[in-house]
């Protein structure tokens, strides 16, 4: 095998790496956060792993096959039609590596210990399996700012940014990169209000930005939980009242018990469906209009905000000019 010949052998190998890493929802993790040399040697590993299991494989499976079967005509075919020693199998490494990594996607939130998709919503619609694997990592392996973005996403708690240009946003999280480490990283936040800080003192001013389109998110969110929870006491009524029944209750009793709670239900989705149509009513909201990309560079400093909790357990040990009006703390001084 000449030079030449061996740099086109390992340039499909790393071609392969590359396209299995980019591909397998784990390795495409660490993967984007790499750059330069570890990124190079990240392919470089997986394509030669990956051909070594071609040649493998096939090296196995070819005294089994008779001479004048297909696949070794076609092997025979492509070996001499391509100029390149291993023709056939290093083609066979470039497919392999997206179909192995394909079929590894299928266990890959079983395989990094991710949450189960009941388990996560966003928008009111479930995670794929790419974000809750990306999830599970960010929380074992991101920066402490990647990890506070994961889980302000996750529970959905208010979260306060500031900007190098002093501006300041708060609300709640819809999507965290990855790669939050990455130059054109950015973040998707529905604000519950902006403001600024004041250029002497940092302290948050008393002019604020309300958007009370996020009222109308938080009712969605109920809505569709209650949706969801009607769905499921509705599959799951015969297993609940085969199990409450018991010498102390009787079945008429357990039904009764049942067909009560679901009338609750259904009278607090009513009231859900009633808020939302309300703010609909009044304008059509479309909360995508009203989300915030703001890049990660831009963010000079992030924490969860709870403008009652500091007052709560505090509030006794603070002057009373720290306090607002409402009996809050500000961010800036707490």
């Amino acid at each position: 095998m000449g030079a030449g010949s061996s740099a086109i052998a390992v340039l499909v190998l790393v071609i392969s790496g590359f396209i299995f890493n980019l591909i397998f929802h784990p390795v495409r993790y660490f993967s984007s956060r790499a750059e330069g040399q570890k990124l190079f040697f990240m392919s470089a590993g997986s394509g030669i792993l990956l051909g070594a299991l071609v040649f493998l494989v096939v090296s196995g499976l070819k005294p089994f096959l008779p001479t004048d079967s297909w696949p070794l005509r076609l092997a025979q075919f492509v070996n001499q039609s391509i100029p390149v020693p291993y023709a056939f199998r290093l083609i066979l490494a470039l497919i392999g590596s997206a179909a192995l990594a394909s079929f590894l996607n299928l266990f890959s939130v079983r395989i990094v210990r991710g949450a189960k998709e009941r388990q996560q919503h966003l928008k009111g619609e479930p995670r794929n399996r790419a974000q809750r694997v990306y999830d599970r990592l960010t929380d074992a392996h991101g920066s402490p700012m990647a990890q506070l973005f994961r889980r302000a996403a996750d529970n959905q708690t208010l979260v306060m940014l500031t900007l190098k240009s002093r501006k300041i946003y708060c609300g709640r999280i819809f999507e965290a990169p990855p790669n939050i480490d990455a130059a054109d990283a950015c973040i998707e936040i529905l604000p519950s209000f902006s403001a600024y800080r004041d250029k002497d003192s940092l302290r948050m001013g008393e002019a604020r930005t309300e958007y009370p389109v996020i009222e109308l998110w938080i009712a969605r969110q109920r809505l569709y939980t209650l949706e969801e929870n009607i769905r499921l006491f509705d599959q799951n009524f015969a297993r609940l009242s085969s199990g409450l029944i018991g010498p102390q209750r009787s079945s008429a009793i357990v039904e009764k018990f049942l067909r009560r709670t679901r009338r609750l239900l259904d009278v607090q989705r009513a009231e859900a469906a009633e808020v939302v149509a309300g703010f609909q009513g009044r304008k059509d909201f479309d909360i995508q209009d009203w989300i915030k990309v703001i890049s990660i560079k831009e963010v000079e400093s992030a924490s969860f905000y709870d403008p009652e909790a500091y007052a709560k357990w505090f509030a006794k040990d603070l002057p009373a000019q720290v306090l607002h009006a409402n009996g809050a703390v500000d961010p800036a001084v707490a």
